[in-house]
C-alpha cells in the first residue's frame, strides 16, 4: 500500500454491537479518529442493510463488511452481486472457500466492492488447527498455511488478506501490492481469546496496512485518547520504517 494515508486512517473500528443506536452512537463519536468502520455478522444479523445506509449519512469512512463468506462457488457468486449493491467497500469471504471460490466473488463483485480473503482466524492455534485436520506440517507451522493461502487470494485477484501480524511479514515480501489487514492488536498483553496478537506498533513495523482495533477503544476509560495513541504509535512505525529504508 501506498503510504499516503493520516496515522488514524488506517484503524478500522469493529462496530461489535448488536444495536442500530449502539452501532450509530460509536460511528459519530470516531468519525475524526478512526478511517474505516467494520461491520460484522452480529450487528449486520440485527440490523441487515440498514445499518450500511445510516452510517454512510453519518460518515464518509471506509466501510468493511466483515461476513467471512464461506460456501459453494455459485452461492458465493450470487452473494457478492447482491452485497455489491449495498455500496461498502471491503467484504471477507473465507479463503478456505477454494480458489474458484474466490476466484467467482472477485469476478461477481462491481461498484468498486474489493474482495478481502480471511486466511486462518487469529482465535486458533497449532492444536486446533490439529484438531481440524490441517496435516502437521502446517500446523506446525501457521505462517506458511497462511502464506499458502494468501498466495491463492493474491493469484484470483482478491485486493488483500486478513492475517495476524506474525505472518505480515512473509506476505508483504512476496506480494507487496496485497493489503493485509491485522486483527488482533493489542494495547497492552492480556488474556482474551485472540492468540496471535501485537501491539499497533508491532504491526505496522512488520507490514500491516490496516490494523482491526476493538477492544482495547472500546474497553478504554477515554477510547477518544486511546485512539490518538495509537495514531501516535502508527506515525512512529512508518517513521522507523522509512529511516531504515534508507539506509538499506
Amino acid at each position: 500500500m501506498k503510504n499516503n494515508l493520516k496515522p488514524e486512517e488506517v484503524i478500522v473500528f469493529p462496530l461489535d454491537v448488536s444495536t442500530l443506536k449502539e452501532a450509530l452512537d460509536w460511528v459519530e463519536r470516531l468519525n475524526e479518529l478512526v478511517g474505516v468502520y467494520k461491520i460484522g455478522l452480529e450487528l449486520f444479523t440485527s440490523c441487515g442493510p440498514e445499518i450500511i445506509k445510516e452510517i454512510k449519512k453519518r460518515s464518509n469512512n471506509k466501510i468493511f463488511l466483515d461476513l467471512k463468506l464461506y460456501d459453494i462457488p455459485n452461492t458465493l457468486s450470487k452473494t457478492v452481486k447482491v452485497i455489491s449493491e449495498l455500496d461498502v467497500d471491503w467484504l471477507t469471504v473465507h479463503a478456505l472457500s477454494g480458489r474458484i471460490g474466490l476466484k467467482e466473488a472477485v469476478r461477481s463483485a462491481f461498484n468498486n466492492l474489493k474482495i478481502i480473503a480471511v486466511t486462518i482466524l487469529t482465535s486458533l492455534d497449532r492444536a486446533d488447527l490439529m484438531e481440524l485436520g490441517f496435516n502437521s506440517e502446517l500446523a506446525r507451522d501457521t505462517k506458511e498455511l497462511v502464506f499458502k493461502l494468501a498466495q491463492i487470494a493474491y493469484k484470483t485477484g482478491c485486493e488483500g488478506v486478513v492475517c495476524s501480524a506474525k505472518e505480515v511479514s512473509k506476505i508483504k515480501e512476496f506480494f507487496p501490492e496485497l493489503l493485509t489487514i491485522v486483527p488482533g492488536i493489542r494495547w497492552e498483553e492480556n488474556e482474551d481469546d485472540q492468540l496471535r496478537v501485537a501491539t499497533p506498533y508491532e504491526a505496522i513495523l512488520a507490514g500491516a496496512d490496516y490494523l482491526v482495533i476493538g477492544r482495547p477503544i472500546r474497553k478504554s476509560f477515554s477510547p477518544e485518547e486511546i485512539c490518538k495513541k495509537i495514531a501516535n504509535e502508527i506515525k512512529k512505525a512508518w517513521a522507523e520504517k522509512n529511516d531504515n529504508t534508507k539506509y538499506c
